[in-house]
């Protein structure tokens, strides 16, 4: 019987993670890091986990370094995917840095602390750090939480592991 590997299983999992984010934002016009980014996030956990649930099944005694290298394959490829998909995203919707910039604009004219030649600097301040920052949390929120996932079932795993053996 054949299996994906956790490569493939990265795949599509981050194939699942994108048309789900282009259907929340899309089809039921949510904000893109609004509530449906805990759907996101939870879909990104279920992934990993399911990967490292069928390695469990094909392998008889792993440890948590086997365990934890089968989900790194699997989440760096997720992370890849999906900040390549934030970078498009951004792109093809500049709208939503637009409509931020404005926000931050009337915040900033109602602390009335600032000219109106401040506020255009901050402007222009924040078009030029936008991609690099939407890019940067992105990779850093899916590898910290794929790490976590991935150390904490990997020990669970690996402990039942140890335990089966010694018995």
């Amino acid at each position: 019987m054949t299996h994906l590997s956790a490569t493939k299983k990265g795949i599509f999992i981050s194939v699942i993670l994108i048309l789900t984010s282009i259907i929340c934002f899309y089809l039921f016009h949510l904000p893109d890091n609004g509530k449906s980014q805990y759907l996101i996030l939870c879909l990104y956990i279920a992934g990993i986990l399911w990967v490292l649930m069928s390695y469990k099944i094909r392998t008889d005694y792993a440890g948590l370094k086997e365990y934890f290298s089968e989900a790194f394959k699997a989440f760096i490829v997720i992370t890849l995917l999906m900040t390549l998909y934030t970078y498009i995203f951004q792109k093809l919707n500049p709208q939503i840095l637009e409509n931020g910039i404005k926000e931050n604009n009337l915040l900033l004219q109602k602390q009335g602390n600032k000219t109106p030649m401040e506020i255009n600097e901050n402007a222009e301040k924040l078009r030029s750090i936008f991609m690099p920052m939407m890019l940067m949390l992105n990779t850093i929120k899916f590898l910290i939480l794929g790490v976590l996932v991935s150390i904490v079932t990997a020990g669970f795993l690996s402990q039942k592991n140890n335990s089966a053996a010694n018995s």
